[in-house]
């Protein structure tokens, strides 16, 4: 990919070393730049899984909240108290004002895990701010990523689902009720519930 100002680029490494959290991009990074800090991220993800690497690392966020999240759609949430409050202290750790993506110290921040981490620590009672949710809303619609040009269903049943949670004088939750209701009654209308996240077979029923 001739043309690439890596002088710009670098700034957007993270803490960790890699881009984005995914060592193919981490590892292109590195074959252009010999940066030290790619290499160590690569060194140390390959070292922890023993020779091959996942498309995203780490994850931790993302495992932390929808963990407690499946626990508690089981109905058996009660058998792990300790390792659920352990759970959310590491999300509130990590929370922000503008969102969390599905990784620690991020730059970047997404609705999907943003929703879930608001609605599951609101539940627990710690006390997180809907207002979160504004950096996600744009001219009365909701969006996954800034810049983003479409919704994806998960993310916006997960901003539906977090408007259940709703405090008096919450407007960004009545707003995100209106818009997530609505678009996702016209998906479900049109059969368009097609989402690659999707691993559930009654999203329609849920």
């Amino acid at each position: 990919m001739p043309g690439l100002d890596w002088e710009k680029l670098l700034k957007l490494q993270f803490k960790d070393g890699s881009f984005l959290f995914s060592p193919s991009s981490t590892a292109f990074a590195f074959m252009q730049t010999k940066d030290e800090n790619c290499l160590a991220f690569l060194n140390k993800t390959v070292q922890r899984f023993n020779g091959g690497v996942p498309s995203v690392y780490p994850v931790d966020l993302f495992e932390h909240i929808w963990s407690v999240d499946r626990l508690q759609r089981l109905g058996i949430s009660r058998y792990f108290q300790p390792e659920i409050k352990e759970c959310l202290d590491y999300v509130y750790r990590y929370w922000t004002e503008d969102g969390i993506c599905w990784a620690r110290n991020s730059r970047v921040h997404d609705i999907d895990d943003t929703a879930m981490g608001f609605r599951i620590l609101r539940l627990h009672g710690y006390e997180v701010s809907a207002d979160v949710l504004r950096h996600f809303e744009k001219g009365g619609e909701f969006f996954c990523f800034e810049g983003q040009s479409n919704q994806a269903i998960t993310g916006i049943f997960n901003l539906f689902r977090a408007s259940q949670v709703m405090f008096p004088g919450d407007k960004i939750l009545e707003d995100a009720k209106r818009f997530s209701s609505n678009f996702l009654r016209e998906k479900q209308a049109s059969g368009q519930l097609f989402d690659k996240w999707i691993i559930t077979k009654d999203l329609p029923g849920e």
